[in-house]
């Protein structure tokens, strides 16, 4: 065989580390608002979190009773052993579907406000969109996930794993909602005089008690007659003209 003379090896190029940028101060520092609303789940997905989708499905169109193993596993395409790996058992999964559905049903809720306050024209523009969004005991959708979610923070209270979960969850949704209010003051949508984290904590209180009028029926006030009211309150909460 020919010999064929060897190369010098050239020196190896080594290449440089990308920089990732350290986060700004002011970055840390961000309001709730200012930044992306996440739910439970990371991502990439994967059969976790499709296995949370399809229990969600089951409990809304079924209720919880209706829940089974079996059921969920062959939908999703795995077995019960996985199942069990990620949630341990039927009451794991049942806890975090719970919870997930929790997170989407504020997320919605929380854009909404978000938006009113991002994207007001006029006064009353904003006045219908904030007490309509966020307080309507005559919408069927709203009323059912209110009652989820009062059922389950009662329930947590009696469940030592869930408690704090439930409790951090509440925490997230009101410190989100203070910070709207926050920006309503700036934009000149809320009277200096008021503590926003007071009105937020006024606004969770009206939401989930509004659920009271589903138990009135005809002696309960009619939706137009509600809706005034509210406008009445919001209103009130405008600075003086």
């Amino acid at each position: 065989a020919r010999h064929v003379p060897q190369k010098k090896a050239a020196a190896k190029k080594v290449k440089p580390k990308k920089r990732v940028p350290k986060p700004a101060a002011a970055d840390s520092a961000k309001s709730p608002a200012t930044t992306p609303i996440r739910s439970l789940r990371p991502e990439p997905r994967d059969s976790r979190h499709a296995l949370i989708d399809v229990a969600i499905e089951i409990i809304q169109s079924r209720g919880i009773d209706a829940l089974r193993v079996e059921d969920v596993c062959e939908r999703v395409g795995v077995s019960k052993g996985s199942l069990y790996w990620h949630f341990g058992d039927r009451e794991g999964l049942i806890r975090e579907a719970l919870l997930e559905h929790m997170y989407r049903l504020g997320d919605e809720q929380l854009s909404v406000l978000n938006s009113a306050v991002d994207k007001f024209t006029t006064r009353d523009d904003y006045l219908s969109k904030i007490a309509g969004a966020f307080v309507d005991p005559f919408d069927s959708s709203q009323v059912e996930g209110r009652w989820q979610r009062l059922e389950l923070i009662a329930g947590s209270r009696r469940d030592p794993k869930l408690a704090p979960i439930m409790a951090e969850i509440q925490r997230r949704h009101f410190r989100y909602l203070s910070d709207i209010m926050e920006r309503s003051a700036r934009e000149g949508l809320l009277r200096l005089d008021v503590d926003p984290k007071a009105i937020a904590a006024l606004l969770v209180a009206v939401g989930l008690g509004s659920n009271v009028l589903a138990l009135l029926g005809d002696e309960g006030p009619q939706p137009e007659a509600w809706t005034a009211s509210l406008l009445v309150l919001v209103d009130a909460l405008f600075p003086p003209k």
